[in-house]
């Protein structure tokens, strides 16, 4: 597998790269590794190449997001990274995305989201939803988007590599006989009727300024991994509880007996991002006839949170009270559908 120090030489062979790059070093290389071995590479006047390598347990995903992309690369023109080279064999992939492109969790993006990006980003769901899930092949055998459903009994290999912070956030939820109750209709209910990007969180939306005006108004979805035959609500779900998610961790937690005391004074208000939520929404909606329910969404929106909950807890040794805030919004939003529409400011 390569490392950082080898990305240089790599892109070289590759042609894609100057020596010139790298002897005035105009060629910057990050490290952004997560799930994957990644890195960008990026130059003052190219664009920003994506190394991405995959390991013996994600080989399949690399491969199944090379189909992906290459599958729809004709039918999202613009809204997708481009293939530039792809070695089966060796689980990595080489994409293309353009030059100064910010993803929304960048802690330099805006404290809410705007509306003009959010109408992009809906308009470009609802034409990924508008094609048929046989549009690209089922994802590799093993993936669970909604795993967050399986919580109340959940597999073996769910657990498996989990934290312990994570393991008794789980037991947490686990002790909620209604919680487990609306998870297992939820579960129940679920109807894989379209073709998802399946992991939609604002890493995954790439901004960027077309032509070169320094508006970011043109949107770039990354990370195909996971797309395939899904639930819609999923995916309109996940956009919806990113937001959601950045208010309650913007909040100061002063109790951790009852975190969400402070709700007033979140450095991200809800109330402020309702707009940008609605706007996305109503978009959607008229661009996607057989949209899903607003209840639904709701529904899907608290079963990503309580998803993002367990990934927080991941990396802690007990639940934090951030964690445990988002367990408690999204047990709030399962117990009353109604209110939880007003929380994210839906409308039918």
């Amino acid at each position: 597998m390569l490392g950082q120090s080898d990305i240089a030489h790599y892109l070289l062979s590759l042609g894609l790269v100057k020596s010139r790059d790298v002897v005035e070093e105009d060629l910057t290389i990050l490290d952004a590794s997560r799930r994957n071995s990644v890195f960008l590479a990026t130059t003052r006047a190219g664009p920003t190449y994506v190394v991405k390598q995959g390991s013996a347990r994600t080989a399949s995903t690399v491969a199944h997001e090379a189909a992906v992309l290459g599958a729809l690369a004709g039918v999202l023109p613009g809204l997708i990274p481009t293939v530039v080279h792809h070695e089966p064999d060796l689980a990595r992939l080489v994409l293309a995305t353009p030059p100064g492109a910010r993803d929304w969790g960048d802690r330099r993006a805006p404290r809410t989201l705007p509306r003009i990006p959010a109408r992009v980003l809906a308009r470009a769901l609802a034409a990924l939803h508008r094609l048929a899930p046989t549009a690209v092949e089922p994802q590799p055998p093993g993936t669970d988007l909604m795993w967050g459903l399986s919580l109340p009994e959940p597999p073996y290999a769910l657990l498996l590599d989990r934290s312990t912070g994570a393991q008794e956030l789980i037991a947490r939820i686990q002790g909620s006989e209604a919680l487990c109750r609306r998870l297992d209709e939820i579960r129940d209910a679920t109807v894989e009727s379209a073709l998802v990007h399946g992991d939609l969180r604002w890493e995954n939306c790439l901004a960027f300024a077309p032509g070169g005006p320094p508006r970011r108004t043109r949107l770039l979805l990354v990370d195909w991994e996971f797309a395939g035959p899904g639930a819609p609500g999923y995916d309109v779900g996940t956009v919806l509880s990113e937001c959601v998610r950045a208010w309650v961790e913007s909040i100061p937690i002063l109790d951790s007996h009852n975190p969400m005391r402070f709700a007033g004074l979140a450095a991200r208000p809800l109330q402020r991002m309702r707009p940008a939520m609605l706007a996305f929404w109503e978009t959607y909606a008229a661009g996607n006839p057989d949209r899903p329910s607003v209840e639904r969404v709701t529904d899907l929106t608290a079963v990503r949170l309580l998803q993002s909950a367990v990934e927080r807890a991941q990396f802690l040794t007990r639940p934090s009270a951030h964690v445990a805030a988002l367990v408690q919004v999204a047990e709030n939003m399962l117990r009353r559908p109604e209110a939880a529409a007003g929380l994210l400011g839906l409308r039918g």
